[in-house]
Parts: C-alpha cells; sequence; structure tokens
C-alpha cells in the first residue's frame, strides 16, 4: 500500500526565525500525557524555532494534542491551520490500507467530480477551496476530514435513492470494490449483477449474467482495478474501467472443481486452486490479458491456498497433512522456503500481513507459530495448546501480536519478542465459548466476543501488557463487534435489538457513547470508511444511520425503510453512498444528503 507522504509541502529552507507571539491567555492544556500551563512566551524555547521546525515538532503529536495545542494562542492556531497540521493527523490514524483507499478515491475525481461530490454538504465558496488545493500532497487527508465535520455539523440526513433493482431468487452475497465505485450482487438463481458509478454520480447495471456454474465468490483487487468472479467451474476476470465500465480480461476454466479463488492485495496475481490437485498463479501480461504464470501439482487435494497481505508470500495446505510456504522470486517464480509436516495433521493455517509468521493448527486445538530466520529457514516458536476447538484467531496488522479463541471459553495473547520468539502474554476468560477476535488496524487493542453475550476490549499498556479495558454487555447473542478504521470507536450489534457504540478517551478507557435500539434483532453493525458513522440493519425492516458529533457522541442522523427485513448495510468508501439489502430480493444505493 501507498501511505500518504506526510511531508510538509515547503522547499526545504528554513525561514527566518518569527517575531516572538503574544500570548492570549496563561492557558492550561494537555500534551503527551502531562498536564501543561504555558506562563510567559520568554520562558519557551519552542517559539525561537523556525516555523519549518515547529511543525515538524507537531507532527509527532496525535489529533486530540494537536487541538488543544491550536487554543493556546493566535500564534500556535494560524501555524495549525496553514500547515493543515489538524487534518493530516486526522489522517494518519488510518491504517496504511484505508489511506491508500481513501487517497485513491479523492485522486480519481477529477474538478467538476469533485463539486459534485462536495455539493450535498458543502456551500459553494467552501467546495470551490477545497478543489484549488487538488494539487496538494495532503489534499486527501484535507477532502475527508472536512468531508467528515460537514457531514457531523449536519443534524439530519436527506435521502436519495440512486438505483435500486431486484433479483429473481435470495440474494446471498454482495460485494464492494474499496474505492466504492463497483458492487457485484450473487443470487441463488445464479444471477450476477455488476453495477458502476458512473461519471455523474449515478449508478447503473454494468453486466447482469446467468452463473450456471454455481456462484461462490467476487474479490475486487485492492485497486479496484481487478473483479475476480468465480463459480464452481471456473472463473473470470473484470477489467474496471476508468469510466466504470466493465469488460472481461481473462475466462478461466478447468476440468474439475475449483476449490478457491483469490487476488493479491496488489492486484498482480490470481490464485486459482482446482481439485485437479493443481495450483495456478496467474499474472497480467502488458496488454491485459492474463495468463497462468506458474503452477504447481500436488499429490493430493489442496485444502486453503492464501497470499500474504505484501502479495509476495505464499501459503498452501493439503490434505496430505503439509503446510507449504512459498516466496515470490524477482523473475516472477515462486521457490518453497518452508514444508510443513506432523503426524497429527495440519488442520488450518495463516499469514501474517508481511509473509514473515506462519500460524499452522493441527488437528483442532494445537497451534503452531512459526518464524522465519535470517537465513530464510523457518522455525517453531512458540506452541498454543487450548483445550477445545480453536474457533477464530488473527495476527494484528503490525505483525507484532497473535490472539487465537478458542470454544474452552478462553482466548489468549501472544507477543513477538526481541529475539523472534513468541510469548503469552496473557489469556482472556468468558463464561462460555469465544467465536471471534480482532485487533484494532494499529495493533493496540483487541475485542473477543462470546455466546456469553458479552464483548471483551483488552488494550496493550505496555509492551508485554495487555489489560481489560472494558466489558460489552448484551442481554442476547452478539452478532459482530467491530472496531472503527482509526480504532478510536468499537460498534457491537446483539439479537437484543440494539446495537452499542463505545469510544476510547484519552486516558486510555473506553466508555458507550450511545445505544442504537431497533424493534427487532440487529443483524450488523458497520462503520464508515472515515469511523464517523454507523449504519446498522435490522430484521424491523430498517438500517439506521447514527453520526459522531463534535461532542463526542453519536446521534442518529436517518433510517433508511424497506418493506421487509434488511439483511446487510454497508457504507460505499466516500461515506456518502449506503447499500442495502433485504429479504424481498431488492438492493438499493442511497445517497445521503444535508437536511437544508
Amino acid at each position: 500500500m501507498i501511505p500518504l507522504n506526510q511531508s510538509s509541502s515547503n522547499d526545504g529552507s528554513l525561514s527566518p526565525t518569527p517575531e516572538q507571539p503574544r500570548l492570549e491567555q496563561a492557558p492550561t492544556g494537555f500534551s503527551a500525557g502531562r498536564d501543561v500551563t504555558a506562563y510567559n512566551q520568554n520562558q519557551s524555547s519552542f517559539f525561537s524555532l523556525p516555523d519549518e521546525s515547529k511543525t515538524m515538532i507537531i507532527r509527532y503529536l496525535g489529533f486530540r494534542e494537536i487541538t488543544r495545542l491550536a487554543k493556546v494562542c493566535r500564534y500556535l492556531r494560524d501555524l495549525v491551520e496553514n500547515h493543515k497540521s489538524l487534518e493530516r493527523a486526522w489522517y494518519r490514524r488510518f491504517s496504511s490500507p484505508h489511506q491508500y483507499q481513501l487517497k485513491t478515491i479523492a485522486t480519481a475525481k477529477d474538478e467538476q467530480q469533485l463539486r459534485d461530490w462536495l455539493k450535498p454538504f458543502a456551500n459553494k465558496d467552501a467546495f470551490e477551496s477545497l478543489v484549488k488545493q487538488q494539487k496538494s500532497t495532503y489534499f486527501p487527508a484535507l477532502l475527508f476530514f472536512n468531508n467528515s465535520k460537514l457531514m457531523s455539523q449536519c443534524e439530519t440526513f436527506n435521502l436519495e435513492t440512486k438505483t435500486e433493482f431486484t433479483h429473481p431468487n435470495d440474494i446471498f452475497a454482495v460485494t464492494l470494490s474499496a474505492d466504492g465505485r463497483h458492487l457485484v450482487t450473487a443470487s441463488l438463481d445464479n444471477t450476477v449483477k455488476i453495477c458502476s458509478q458512473e461519471s455523474d454520480g449515478s449508478w447503473k447495471v454494468k453486466a447482469s449474467t446467468q452463473d450456471n456454474g454455481w456462484f461462490k465468490e467476487a474479490i475486487f483487487s485492492a485497486d479496484s482495478r481487478h473483479l475476480l468472479v468465480v463459480n464452481r467451474l471456473g472463473a473470470d476476470i473484470y477489467g474496471m474501467n476508468e469510466d466504470g465500465s466493465c469488460e472481461v480480461k481473462a475466462t478461466i476454466t478447468d476440468n474439475r472443481s475449483i476449490i478457491s479463488a483469490t487476488c493479491s492485495a496488489d492486484g498482480r496475481h490470481v490464485l486459482i486452486a482446482s481439485c485437479d490437485n493443481t495450483l495456478k498463479i496467474y499474472g497480467q501480461k502488458t496488454d491485459g490479458s492474463w495468463e497462468a504464470k506458474y503452477i504447481i501439482n500436488y499429490d493430493a487435494s489442496i485444502r486453503l491456498a492464501s497470499f500474504s497481505a505484501d502479495g509476495r508470500h505464499l501459503l498452501v495446505v493439503n490434505t496430505s497433512d503439509v503446510a507449504t510456504i512459498y516466496d515470490e522470486q524477482d523473475d516472477g517464480s515462486w521457490q518453497v522456503t518452508a514444508t510443513i509436516t506432523d503426524p497429527s495433521g495440519v488442520s488450518r493455517a495463516c499469514l501474517s500481513s508481511d509473509g514473515r509468521h506462519a500460524l499452522i493448527g493441527f488437528e483442532h486445538n494445537t497451534f503452531r507459530i512459526y518464524g522465519q530466520e535470517a537465513i530464510g529457514s523457518w522455525e517453531v516458536k512458540a506452541t498454543i495448546n487450548h483445550n477445545n476447538f480453536v474457533a477464530s484467531y488473527a495476527f494484528s496488522d503490525d505483525c507484532r501480536h497473535l490472539v487465537t479463541a478458542s470454544f474452552d471459553n478462553t482466548a489468549k495473547i501472544f507477543d513477538l519478542q526481541d529475539d523472534g520468539s513468541w510469548k503469552e502474554i496473557t489469556t482472556v476468560s468468558h463464561d462460555r465459548y469465544v467465536y471471534s477476535v480482532q485487533f484494532s488496524a494499529d495493533g493496540r487493542h483487541l475485542v473477543t466476543r462470546s455466546a456469553d453475550n458479552t464483548a471483551k476490549v483488552y488494550g496493550q499498556e505496555t509492551p508485554g501488557s495487555w489489560v481489560n479495558k472494558t466489558t460489552i454487555e448484551h442481554n442476547e447473542n452478539i452478532t459482530v463487534a467491530r472496531f472503527s478504521a482509526d480504532g478510536r470507536h468499537l460498534v457491537t450489534a446483539s439479537h437484543d435489538k440494539t446495537a452499542k457504540i463505545y469510544g476510547r478517551e484519552a486516558g486510555g478507557s473506553w466508555v458507550k457513547k450511545t445505544t442504537i435500539v431497533h424493534k427487532d434483532w440487529v443483524r450488523s453493525a458497520t462503520f464508515s470508511a472515515d469511523g464517523c458513522l454507523v449504519v446498522t440493519a435490522s430484521k424491523d425492516n430498517t438500517a439506521q444511520i447514527y453520526g459522531l458529533s463534535k461532542d463526542g457522541f453519536w446521534v442518529k442522523k436517518t433510517t433508511i425503510q424497506h418493506n421487509d427485513k434488511v439483511i446487510s448495510a454497508n457504507f460505499c468508501a466516500d461515506g456518502r453512498h449506503v447499500v442495502t439489502t433485504s429479504e424481498d430480493d431488492k438492493v438499493r444505493i442511497t445517497e445521503l444528503w444535508k437536511n437544508d
């Protein structure tokens, strides 16, 4: 992923020492965990530094600290505003994949498209001011910070239906591209529809196919330029064009059923595993077509095959209880770097995002963590034992932490040590089995979801120390527990007809901000990409949208009404469109507008 260039836009020269600013008062504030009081400007050497040095220092502060700093005096307020420090700090709170996602949306729009996109919430002067800064390196941060600010200032939203279409039978798959411009739906009648956003903001069905091979899944590449539609007998690779159209670039057929198919995160490879014991890695040629670049034959059926997040490593498990790890070479070939076997049988496995660590499951209760040495070999770094089936497991995005969740009512947290080993740090205990775990994007927090109707949030206070921050209780089964992209909020949804939003305070505690109430159980709750909106989907035929207000609480913005139970509700990446599906086999795309 390509994160936003966070460097300032000056030419590198230092400006003359500014005139000492006059403090308007001697305020107190909060900085780097300490209470501070500014008594006299002459006591501080900070103000004697050049502006460029000050802004570099400010960049090390968080969003909250910069907000407080801007209130100290007019000079610091202007410094923060002129260098867009607040906007850039807000943007840095997101993980690199989310930054890349937002950057892709911002840079893909021309001036007129930006005006049309900003029109629902910004006045003419506001969006003309933003459009003029489109070539700035920090434009994505500026655009989405102001978008979120404008939407939070709007008390309620108006709704505009952009498109609605119906499938002849039950809809069981809805997939959005990362840039939010394309949508794929699949129905039990084997119909697959691809819907894309036009340059004028409208949405249209671009392709509708009858998939006689029984649809398995639809996968967009991370850059949203390719779409892989997989059925039992083959797969089609679509190219998604800038004008919103799409066309088949390659059709992959197989004499035997396809077990699995996936795109690498960088969009360079497509991986097809078949029942004929072959694994094919497809790559794109210079003319845009795709071909099998590498074919691997096995003596047994393939159980799973997946790429690491960087697309340079591959993990394959077959029914002969062998896990094989491959690394991509400079010439495009794939070389075996590890072969892991065990008489008890390899059941499950996953790679860390950098491909340097592997979690391998033996039987149902035992896992081992393998790590790649400097010389390229793989060694066992830790063994994880549970007393019952392991239901969920995950590496953190920074590859420093690992968690497993089990039907033995526990989740275990492991941390990577400086010597490359993994150490068990904490055991999270529940009263019933734990069936899911998730890390926040920064890897500093995790949430467990249990059949005891609770979700527990743990946070890393110091290296090697994880502590319980809060326990979220519901009266019935919890259907989802999910962090926002910036890791500052968490939402849970339940069969008890409620969803709860918690927020992380400056001191590290987690506090309930609001409870969303429905008339029937809540199937899902999802944050927008910028973490400032939440949409819930309920069996009461509605999807409710809540937004983050200036005081840190969440308020109801609008309700999307369907004629039947809502199956799912998700935001497009721009946060302006919501995709809802209902049990009457309808898919609707709704645009949010300011309520004047």
